[in-house]
């Protein structure tokens, strides 16, 4: 009997046939060999059901098609089905360097106290160009629990999870009324409890196209997060930060990122972060958003 791979990557995907070859290209591309691919083809109707089939000739990738679903129950399924001690996330438009989960499984080996490990994010386009965006801005690690409340830094494909630590917190919530957040929503349950841990440097692209979550779904999921949480009330001793003020502190960065979109809806969301807690107006979340929404474009590269 063959060892029990040492990640189990999940990959859902439904409609990504466009972006998924150069995907599974980067997993395959991996200087850590020992994982085996559990890709989820949530109810496709493109050309996905065929992609994955070629795939399995690897034998390191299972096809697994479901029924459209969406995307926390497809992730949970992938979860289910593997059998290694970490699990990492990819999404099927998204990107890995070659040293990504080896460097990931070295770090989490040196720091046993960490939950999860995540990477730096470089965003391209559609065509795998560059972007002048990275996520996060300001890498934190450690006791983040405070800092993740107040914005998500963790792209998706970045994470690579303890196994035990997902049994114990649970997986993506499938009852979220709203989807976009959802890796957020799992990030904060096990930051609540557990340090976490990063390579500091660009080992994953987030591919920005037109097919997207749009950002008022994305804000909307942001909401539903931030409600759920609070329900706890000893949320607000550890998170040192009030349910008004963590949906300010949303709305802030989401007024940042919708200034590509003009000011108009820039303005209208700053609104809603300065009525959410009017306190929160001399925060950075709120100075950098006002910079980037007032100042002309050549000048947000010069922000933090």
């Amino acid at each position: 009997m063959s060892a029990a791979p040492r990640v189990s990557i999940v990959l859902a995907t439904h409609d990504q046939a466009r972006w998924l070859p150069a995907t599974l290209a980067s997993i395959q591309a991996q200087t850590l060999g020992e994982w085996e691919l559990l890709l989820v083809n949530d109810g496709s109707t493109d050309d996905t059901a065929a992609i994955a089939a070629r795939a399995t000739a690897d034998p390191r990738v299972r096809d697994l098609p479901t029924p459209h679903r969406e995307r926390c129950a497809a992730r949970n399924h992938g979860i289910a089905a593997g059998s290694g001690d970490l699990v990492a996330f990819i999404d099927g438009d998204d990107l890995w360097q070659p040293e990504k989960l080896e460097r990931q499984v070295a770090r989490l080996e040196a720091t046993p106290d960490a939950a999860l490990c995540y990477t730096v994010a470089r965003y391209v386009d559609a065509d795998g160009r560059p972007l002048p965006i990275r996520r996060p801005t300001v890498p934190v690690e450690g006791a983040i629990f405070p800092a993740l409340v107040r914005a998500n830094r963790m792209i998706l494909s970045s994470v690579v999870v303890r196994r035990t630590v997902l049994d114990r917190v649970g997986g993506f919530d499938e009852t979220l009324p709203a989807l976009g957040c959802e890796d957020w929503d799992l990030w904060l349950r096990i930051a609540r409890h557990h340090a976490v841990t990063l390579v500091p440097d660009e080992l994953t692209a987030y591919r920005v196209h037109a097919a997207n979550t749009p950002h008022a779904a994305v804000l909307a999921s942001g909401v539903a997060v931030v409600r759920k949480l609070y329900r706890d009330p000893d949320v607000l001793g550890a998170a040192r930060l009030s349910e008004a003020g963590a949906l300010a502190s949303l709305h802030w960065y989401h007024a940042s990122a919708a200034r590509a979109g003009g000011r108009g809806p820039a303005l209208r969301l700053a609104g809603r972060a300065f009525a959410s807690a009017p306190g929160s107006l001399l925060t950075r979340p709120a100075l950098g958003a006002l910079a980037r929404i007032v100042l002309p474009r050549a000048a947000h590269r010069l922000l933090p």
